[in-house]
């Protein structure tokens, strides 16, 4: 389908009832990252409906910078900490360290991305199948590539099946992107990681379905 304002809308309406669903089987507030990626993912998409030039008519240009620069802040800075935080936290004691570089990494990347978006100026221009956010980063394609390493690499290796599947379908979606549509790839991607929300919810849902006494780390023994 063609990428666009309904297509944004449609994503994140359809994402809500998801959200809900990964929200309510939070048991831990180390489930609580990983488990808010779909509604993070949904207001996502609600926000950038606001970006484009057929929203113009509802909001004022104030609103849909606003809204830009919110959805650059989450696509760039955030999501290359959040989405490695959120998967440390759900790996039991002994998975961590394994793990843990890539929050390292993803740091490095969100406070360059970080600086580089604060520092503008964030031109967005539309094209015929997606929006193209451009904050005139410096060797763009590396860190285009540690982002990528920062975000996968973490949820690859996790020892759950369901985890490294929202790894590996991210990845191909990354890569399918990056390939046919570089200069979109921000609009483009986030897209298809909020459809890998489903992904998110199967992993929440199978937490309370299957045994997996170390999601208890760190609660008190309930009374008998």
């Amino acid at each position: 389908m063609c990428f666009s304002v309904a297509a944004d809308v449609t994503a994140g309406v359809v994402l809500l009832p998801v959200a809900a669903v990964s929200l309510r089987e939070v048991r831990t507030l180390r489930e609580l990252p990983f488990a808010s990626l779909p509604l993070l993912f949904a207001l996502h998409q609600l926000t950038e409906a606001l970006v484009w030039d057929s929203a113009s008519d509802i909001v004022s240009p104030g609103v849909q910078h606003a809204a830009a620069m919110a959805y650059v802040l989450f696509a760039f800075p955030v999501l290359p900490i959040l989405v490695p935080l959120a998967v440390l936290l759900l790996e039991p004691k002994g998975r961590r360290r394994r793990v843990s570089p890539f929050v390292v990494l993803g740091g490095v990347v969100a406070a360059y991305l970080l600086w580089a978006v604060l520092s503008g100026p964030l031109v967005v221009r539309e094209e015929p199948h997606a929006l193209v956010y451009d904050v005139g980063l410096t060797y763009g394609p590396m860190w285009a590539v540690l982002y990528v390493v920062a975000v996968i690499g973490p949820s690859v290796l996790s020892g759950y099946t369901s985890i490294v599947a929202f790894g590996l379908v991210n990845l191909v979606g990354l890569t399918v992107v990056a390939v046919v549509y570089t200069q979109a790839f921000a609009s483009l991607w986030c897209v298809w990681a909020a459809l890998t929300s489903v992904l998110v919810t199967t992993h929440m849902v199978l937490r309370r379905r299957l045994p997996d006494l170390h999601r208890l780390e760190g609660r008190a023994p309930e009374p008998a």
